[in-house]
Formats: structure tokens, C-alpha cells, sequence
């Protein structure tokens, strides 16, 4: 069995800040935090009180200062302790605050199981010889919450996992508002297949959002919309939209020229506002969009849904775990040879510029696993030989980064041998991912034997780690995928404005990356070294 102290445990834990760890925190302790208790010694009839007069405190029964037998507390009566393993674990769904929760998730920890109070909520459950029993409870105390998890405290801390966000749902400010679902309106719903249908749907499968409106300029489009999802409203205007009054968040999804005009246009409405990457063209538009969100208390964010990839999320981990060290150079790439789309894709007055595609997600990722924006911008672009369009055919960005580490963001038309999708170096090893054919064999009765060949950054990369073990040995492992996130950008939308949980897609993050974007075409164009300025 792991032990791992208190603070060794906070120190990872991403809702660390939320909470207060001292005897006396109750003393001072705001309705923003909760007071975190791992010492049954510490319950007392003056915390007990400062409970009922409103404070949050969560006890975590798995912790080393208990005893694995601790009895009774407040009406809590033990009836089992359960050795370290993998247990599977079901959230109670009809706790509003759980609600886009999965239906049971694996969490390695020891457990304590308990009976609770007649007035208290169950949180979570373990199935064992075929009988629920709780490890996870709440009550209202007075104007207070009191928690209780018989989950390991490491366990709740470990990053990324679903334990870790299920303490973050349990210590988010409640929601005194009142609202229990979002309407949500697309401008630009698009055809189908396209990201009318795919919000539409994403909406329909997390509990607290609903498509209610739709404006496509092509009526085809709203008929299928209407048929996709049946009781929508469909207009033929942005501004017939944003008159809704049942349309609380409004997603952009038109083209990246469009953007910053419908964007502004829904703040002003006094809507929330997704937009579909990139938020906009350039810094200034970015610089405005996030002013007028703040001076309307509304919520700006964009889709980078690609955050959520089981690819990236699996590398992440590995980081986190320190597999490979302290990393200093990121390289990302997107290439192929082969004519580009003929959409607005490929038409740099519409879309910003090649890299403001695929890019936009390659540039978010880079700033994620380094955990800040580049200080330095550099780029070299090529035209030479796809001239029915008007972006660049090529495009490398090279960024700077404090400490002397670097990323690079490839992205190509002319590459005939595709390069990694992810090369990672650290000091102790390295990450490759390796993008693969993408295809499915299909009989057709009537032409017969065909290949469907799909676009290959659809697919998440072959991920394999070289480890150095001393002596020139390298020791090479291929790790599994982590589980599949569906729809975990809408999850992360829903549990911000209903539950309160922080935004997993924020405006500083977002402006960071348009400026990366607009800095390196005005690299390539300049031949100069760009600085990206911070707000």
C-alpha cells in the first residue's frame, strides 16, 4: 500500500488552493475554501460549530494520522477497511454537482466504507459482493457542508483523474443562481457532419446543456437542424440569434474571419460565448474580446476541444509522472504532399494563414505541457507549388521559452515522409508519437471493393518513451492510451457555469495562442524575430 503524507499528497493536488489545512483555519476561513481535515483528533465541538455557522469542511478518512478503525463521528459509523487496490467507484449522478460525472470510474486507493446520518446525501459508492456501500457523503450543517470520503488522500490528489475531479466539483462554490440547464444557439450550424451537429450532439450529452437555436444562411442547413434535433429554433440571422432570450451560450462557428464581429456582437448580447478556433486574427481583436467579457461578467472561452485527445492527455501524464525528466524542446508537426483543401481553410483572408488551423491547436498544446506562452517568435514559411490557394504551403514556428527551452509547430503540404506528430526530449528520455494510416476496407454490392482513407491527425498517434537507464542503455516502453474524454470540453463548460468549477479554457491561454499565430505569419512575412507581449 502507498502512504504518502498530507503535503506530500497537496502538492500535487490541482484544488490544493481551495482548501486550508491548519487546526485553526476555521477561524479565518472564507465561503471561497474549505477547511480540509485528516485528523479526527481535530473534530471539536468549536469546529463543529464553525460548521453550522457556514463553513465547508471535508474530512478525508484515508489518510496516515487515522487509525485504520476510527468508529463514530457525528453520527458516521465505520463498517469496513479495504486494502490498496483498484476499486470501482460510482458517483450518485443525481447530485447536481456530479452530473456529468461517469457512471463508475477505477481509482487505485485503500477505501473505508460507512454507514452515514438519515439526512445526509451519498456521493459515491463501491460495489462489493454484489452490495453498495458509501465512501463518499455530504450533509448540510446548519449554514455549513460537512464531507466525508473514505478515499485515499492521494487518490484525491492525483492529477488528471477522476478522483481528483470529483474533489474539485466537491469544494466549487454552490450554485446559489438557481439556473439548472444552459440553452445553447450555434451561429453557423453548417452541414451535416459538421460542427452544428457535432455541438448539437456534445450538448445533448452533457446534462445542463441544450441546443435550442441554430442560424445557418443556407435553409437546408436549418431544415436538417431542425430534423437533427427536434423543438430547435432556426433563424437566418446572427441578430435574430442573439434576441433569444432562451439562448444563454452562444458558440461561433463560421469562419476565422467572422469571428471577432459575431463574437463581440454575442458579449454584447450579454450571452456567454464559445468560439470555434481560433478566437480571432490578431491580439488587438483578442485584447477586446476579453475586455468586453470582463466588463459583462460573461464567459468568453474557445473550443479547443483538442486538449482532450487521448494522445495528448496520455503525454501529460507521463510529464506529470516525470518519466522523462526536465523537458526542454517540443516538436509538433501536421505535414503531408498532396494539394490542400479548395475551402476557406486554404484562403489566407479567410483563415488567418496555414498555421491558424491545425496550428492553433499545436500552438495550445505546446503552451500546456510547458505551462506558460513563448517569449520569443520565429518563422519561415515557403510558397512554391500549390498556387490555387493562398496560403503558404509551408510553415515552421520556432518558440523560445524561459530557461532556454524550445518548441517548434511543422506544418507542411510538400513533407512526402510525415514526421512525428509529437517528439519530446527530456533529461532523462524521450517522447515520440507517430502518426499512422487511417483507412477501412469496405464492399460496396454494386461497385464493389473500395478504401475509405480518413484524415490522419483524426486518429490519436502511436506513442512509445525511451528512458535512459545509465551505462548507454535505453530502456523503450509503448504506453497505453488513457480512456477516451468524448464530449470533455462541454463537460468542463457545463461544471464552470453550473457548478463553479475553475475554466478549463481560459482567456489568457487563448490570447497567448492568437499571438503566437499572428506574430509568426508576421515572422515569415518580416524575416525578423517576434516578442510576444503579455497583458
Amino acid at each position: 500500500m502507498r502512504v504518502q503524507t498530507s503535503r506530500g499528497a497537496l502538492a500535487t493536488a490541482s484544488w490544493a488552493d481551495r482548501v486550508h489545512t491548519t487546526d485553526d483555519a476555521y477561524r479565518n476561513i472564507g465561503s471561497s475554501t474549505a477547511l480540509l481535515i485528516t485528523d479526527l483528533c481535530s473534530i471539536d465541538e468549536p469546529l463543529i460549530d464553525a460548521i453550522r455557522g457556514g463553513i465547508h469542511a471535508v474530512v478525508v478518512l484515508n489518510t496516515p494520522q487515522h487509525t485504520p478503525r476510527w468508529g463514530s463521528f457525528l453520527g458516521y459509523q465505520m463498517t469496513s477497511a479495504q486494502p490498496y487496490s483498484e476499486w470501482m467507484l460510482a458517483p450518485n449522478r443525481q447530485v447536481s454537482a456530479l452530473a456529468r460525472t461517469p457512471n463508475e470510474f477505477g481509482a487505485q486507493t485503500t477505501l473505508t466504507t460507512f454507514t452515514q446520518p438519515t439526512d445526509a446525501e451519498t456521493l459515491i459508492n463501491v460495489n462489493i459482493a454484489m452490495k453498495n456501500h458509501v465512501v463518499a457523503s455530504q450533509q448540510a450543517l446548519g449554514h455549513g457542508r460537512l464531507t466525508v470520503l473514505g478515499i485515499d488522500l492521494a487518490a484525491l490528489a492525483q492529477p488528471h483523474s477522476w478522483s481528483s475531479r470529483i474533489m474539485e466539483l466537491l469544494l466549487a462554490s454552490p450554485n446559489v443562481t438557481g439556473i439548472d440547464e444552459f440553452g445553447v444557439g450555434i451561429i453557423g450550424y453548417g452541414p451535416y457532419g459538421g460542427m452544428g451537429l457535432y455541438h448539437g450532439t456534445a450538448s445533448s450529452h452533457t446534462p445542463g446543456l441544450r441546443l435550442v437555436s441554430a442560424v445557418d444562411a443556407n435553409p437546408e442547413r436549418i431544415a436538417q437542424a431542425r430534423t437533427d434535433f427536434p423543438g430547435l429554433i432556426g433563424y437566418n440571422s446572427a441578430d435574430q440569434l442573439l434576441r433569444d432570450t432562451n439562448t444563454d451560450i452562444v458558440i461561433v462557428a463560421t469562419p476565422p474571419n467572422t469571428h471577432y464581429e459575431l463574437a463581440l456582437a454575442a458579449l454584447e448580447a450579454d450571452k456567454h460565448v464559445v468560439v470555434e478556433k481560433p478566437l480571432c486574427l490578431t491580439l488587438d481583436e483578442a485584447d477586446s474580446l476579453i475586455e468586453r467579457a470582463q466588463e459583462n461578467c460573461r464567459l468568453l472561452t474557445v473550443h479547443q476541444n483538442r486538449r482532450w485527445d487521448q494522445d495528448f492527455r496520455t503525454i501529460v501524464g507521463l510529464l506529470d509522472d516525470n518519466t522523462i525528466g526536465e523537458v526542454f524542446n517540443i516538436e509538433t508537426s501536421v505535414s503531408a504532399f498532396d494539394h490542400p483543401c479548395r475551402a476557406w481553410h486554404s484562403d489566407a483572408e479567410i483563415s488567418g494563414g496555414i498555421a491558424y488551423d491545425w496550428g492553433a491547436h499545436h500552438i495550445d498544446w505546446i503552451h500546456q505541457l510547458y505551462h506558460e506562452p513563448p517569449e520569443r517568435i520565429f518563422a519561415f514559411g515557403h510558397k512554391r507549388r500549390w498556387h490555387e490557394t493562398t496560403n503558404l504551403d509551408q510553415l515552421r514556428i520556432h518558440l523560445q521559452f524561459s530557461e532556454g527551452r524550445e518548441a517548434t509547430f511543422f506544418q507542411s503540404e510538400l513533407d512526402g515522409f510525415r514526421r512525428p506528430k509529437f517528439y519530446i526530449q527530456g533529461t532523462n528520455g524521450t517522447i515520440v508519437g507517430n502518426y499512422h494510416t487511417f483507412e477501412q476496407s469496405l464492399v460496396d454490392p454494386i461497385t464493389g471493393y473500395r478504401v475509405e482513407r480518413y484524415h490522419y491527425a483524426e486518429a490519436p498517434a502511436t506513442l512509445e518513451v525511451a528512458i535512459y537507464e545509465g551505462s548507454g542503455q535505453l530502456a523503450h516502453l509503448k504506453p497505453a492510451l488513457v480512456e477516451k474524454d468524448t464530449f470533455g470540453f462541454h463537460r468542463d463548460l457545463a461544471d464552470h457555469l453550473l457548478v463553479g468549477t475553475p475554466l478549463g479554457v481560459q482567456p489568457p491561454q487563448i490570447r497567448s495562442v492568437v499571438g503566437v499565430l499572428e506574430l509568426a505569419h508576421r515572422s515569415s512575412e518580416l524575416g525578423t524575430l517576434q516578442t510576444l507581449g503579455h497583458r
